[in-house]
């Protein structure tokens, strides 16, 4: 037997002896991750106008992975009721505007709309990577953008800028960051090209359901729009093709070890 028939065989044992019950406890392992990540996001960076809408919205980054890896279920379950959490925990936030933001668009939009998006569009989960080779040396890198883009974001507190133009910094260390980082990494370019058409339009449905949120509780539609709408698009947006970079650099980790939903052991 060859090395690589040696190695699909050990695969496919790997698969067959699979907890079926890692799917759901990775779900609250990113749930958890999410509501501790949003209620940091909510206390610090939330709008002055509308409690609990952050305007740099990290979470947004671990619910499209969680809903193109886990699938509908599980993913609306980690992203929505993860940011649900979160503005409970933040604000005391559980009444039908924080079910509108936190729920529907965090749950919804952010999460099971990729999901849809990326069956529809047969995008790769793992945006066309196959070089396993550098998988260890990016994860690193993968870790130090997301925790830069963070800080960008959060330095907003002390320059003060008004919204949306305090979004710009970490939208370019964001942009700077992944260029660099992704150099090594060979992906197919129609698959990214699609991954990050779909960031921005689950982030599009997602300000517009926030801004629902906003109008609900009692502020005109026109105006929630510009606030928490545009700062809201842009502040997911930023963390949404942050996900795509983690997409591309732990599908391959995430399908050995638990699978994604939807694809084949085979």
């Amino acid at each position: 037997m060859s090395t690589t028939e040696r190695s699909r065989t050990s695969g496919r044992q790997y698969v067959s002896k699979r907890n079926p019950a890692l799917p759901a406890v990775f779900a609250l392992v990113l749930g958890t991750a999410i509501a501790l990540i949003g209620l940091a996001m909510m206390t610090i960076g939330s709008s002055p106008t509308v409690k609990g809408a952050s305007f740099i919205w990290l979470p947004a980054a671990l619910q499209l992975v969680a809903g193109v890896w886990l699938g509908p279920f599980l993913g609306f379950l980690a992203g929505g009721l993860g940011a649900y959490a979160a503005g409970i925990l933040a604000y005391g936030g559980w009444g039908i505007v924080d079910i509108i933001m936190n729920p529907i668009a965090g749950g919804f939009a952010n999460a099971v709309l990729p999901w849809i998006l990326f069956k529809a569009l047969r995008i790769d989960p793992g945006i066309g990577v196959v070089d396993k080779q550098d998988l260890r040396r990016n994860i690193p890198k993968a870790i130090l953008l997301t925790v830069v883009v963070l800080l960008a974001g959060l330095a907003n507190i002390w320059l003060g800028l008004p919204s949306p133009w305090g979004l710009l910094l970490p939208l370019v260390v964001l942009v700077v960051g992944a260029t660099l980082l992704l150099r090594g990494i060979k992906a197919g370019s129609r698959d990214l090209l699609l991954a990050l058409l779909v960031a921005v339009i689950c982030c599009v449905v997602s300000a517009l359901i926030g801004a629902i949120g906003a109008t609900v509780g009692g502020k005109p539609f026109s105006a929630a729009l510009l606030d928490p709408g545009i700062g809201w698009f842009v502040g997911d947006t930023i963390s949404a093709f942050l996900g795509v970079y983690l997409l591309m650099v732990f599908t391959p980790r995430v399908r050995e070890a638990i699978g994604i939903y939807g694809e084949s052991n085979e």
